[in-house]
């Protein structure tokens, strides 16, 4: 889709609007906008006729289309992360890389699969943060064995498969080649089982076959696509679902040719940066370094071509039925805010508080302690009475554990309101407090699960995970945030 063009303010030509009032139907600039307050909520409303303004949203490829990202890929790799990345998988791959070929075929298997692990493990971990909009390469973690090792692997080799299954079996049904006499071949031969080398197959056969020729084009045409459904999907099988596959290529349209023509471009390059890897294993200095030279230079496209697809996920997955619809949707003005203060209504505080004497009310202070009280008597009525009737107080005058209390009860008996009141000050009174960060992730959960409003919770635990990392509740709130978030 092509890139749409920003709508103008209504009393400001010259600016971009960022929202459209549901009232006058008036397209808003940040100047015609002002913020308002409502108990526990902020809305946006139009300064002319104070009607709610309406935030003014667009996809991704609509702010900016694939191709236009793709301008700037091949820098990807040529930072300081990415150059560290590069060189420590090169060292990685070139010592397994040797393994494989100087101890017996027997224990090759080792190398060559901690070898497979750690690439494909490194493009698909490229490839899903370019989905979340990150901006550099990233460092893998490889902490756990199957997610990070043994899966990608086989997603890698799944889809890649594509590729060179049909033409083996291509070869065998139609171009007569004898499996069973290759095998046996293979297996009498000791030089096999001493340096691990295959006969070669007779592939020069089709060469001169046209059908050939177009199945392998086909299925390079699929690759890409097969790379993804190996990221995205939760079925291996999806890999080989034509159907599934033919139908996100429709739906990517022009994306996806650009994306074969990016690819097509890199593989033209890699195939030039493989032969001068090839000439820098055969130097004589110091075996290992040369080839981790040779390693590393061919990391660098390969990081590349993860990129690329990464960014087609990025721009255009919800095609593939990648994350939620609502993951690519982004304001037309993300960095741009009302020009006005926030507005808060005034609030009705009680009068001037007498000393207390003998049949007096008590003092602010007095029923402050009353409600500590409760709390720690676990009083719930109690508690949620005094709470409520306090709302006056600033949030530092209760301590972070009664807001949590509150907060706590106040969602247990589907008070809602109460309980996003209470934990948003528990978390606001003392930021650094450990509590904090475990009232941020009920509100989140309040607001999500009970209350529905998904795109608030979501905000509050894309806080978390900024402002709290390494911890419980950001490694909680990872995990119910989407996968392009």
């Amino acid at each position: 889709m092509p890139p749409k063009p920003p709508a103008r303010c209504k009393r400001h030509s010259s600016a971009l609007a960022g929202w459209r009032c549901e009232g006058c139907g008036a397209a808003l600039c940040p100047e015609c906008v002002e913020a308002k307050r409502m108990q526990t909520v902020d809305l946006l409303v139009c300064r002319g006729c104070g009607g709610r303004a309406e935030l003014l949203i667009l996809h991704r490829a609509e702010r900016a289309s694939y191709s236009n990202r793709l301008g700037q890929v091949w820098r990807y790799p040529f930072t300081r992360h990415g150059l560290m990345f590069a060189a420590g998988l090169g060292a990685v791959l070139a010592l397994v890389g040797f393994m494989t070929q100087v101890t017996f075929i027997g224990a090759r298997l080792i190398p060559a699969a901690i070898g497979a692990g750690l690439f494909w493990g490194s493009f698909f971990t490229i490839m899903r943060s370019t989905t979340r909009g990150d901006a550099d390469v990233p460092l893998p973690d490889y902490g756990d064995v199957f997610n990070d090792w043994l899966l990608p692997a086989l997603k890698g080799v799944l889809a890649t498969s594509v590729v060179w299954l049909p033409l083996l079996l291509y070869l065998v049904f139609v171009g007569g080649w004898d499996v069973i006499q290759y095998r046996d071949r293979l297996l009498n031969d000791p030089m096999f089982y001493m340096t691990g080398r295959f006969h070669s197959i007779p592939g020069e056969t089709l060469l001169d076959d046209p059908l050939a020729w177009l199945l392998g084009l086909t299925t390079l045409a699929y690759l890409p696509m097969a790379l993804m459904l190996a990221m995205t999907s939760n079925s291996l099988l999806d890999i080989f679902n034509p159907l599934k596959g033919v139908h996100g290529m429709v739906r990517l349209g022009r994306d996806y040719v650009v994306a074969l023509g990016a690819l097509l471009t890199l593989g033209c390059v890699y195939v030039l940066v493989h032969l001068v890897s090839s000439s820098l294993r055969e130097v004589a200095f110091e075996l290992l370094v040369s080839r981790w030279l040779a390693q590393v230079l061919e990391c660098l496209v390969l990081f590349v071509m993860a990129r690329v697809l990464g960014l087609l996920l990025y721009t255009r997955g919800d095609a593939l039925g990648y994350g939620a619809p609502s993951d690519y949707l982004t304001p037309v003005l993300p960095d741009a805010a009302p020009s006005t203060a926030l507005n808060v209504g005034p609030t009705t505080l009680p009068p001037a508080q007498e000393p207390a004497t003998a049949g007096s009310a008590p003092s602010t202070e007095a029923r402050v302690r009353e409600l500590a009280a409760a709390v720690r008597a676990r009083d719930i009525p109690q508690a949620l009475s005094l709470y409520a009737a306090l709302d006056f107080l600033p949030k530092s005058a209760i301590t972070p554990e009664v807001h949590l209390f509150v907060g706590q009860a106040a969602a247990s008996l589907g008070n809602n309101d109460l309980a996003v009141r209470a934990l948003e000050s528990a978390a606001d009174s003392a930021p650094e407090d450990p509590l904090a960060p475990r009232a941020l992730v009920l509100l989140a959960r309040v607001l999500g699960e009970r209350m529905r409003e998904a795109a608030r919770a979501q905000d509050v635990y894309r806080y978390i995970v900024d402002r709290y990392p390494d911890t419980d509740a950001s490694r909680f709130a990872q995990t119910r945030l989407p996968p392009t978030s």
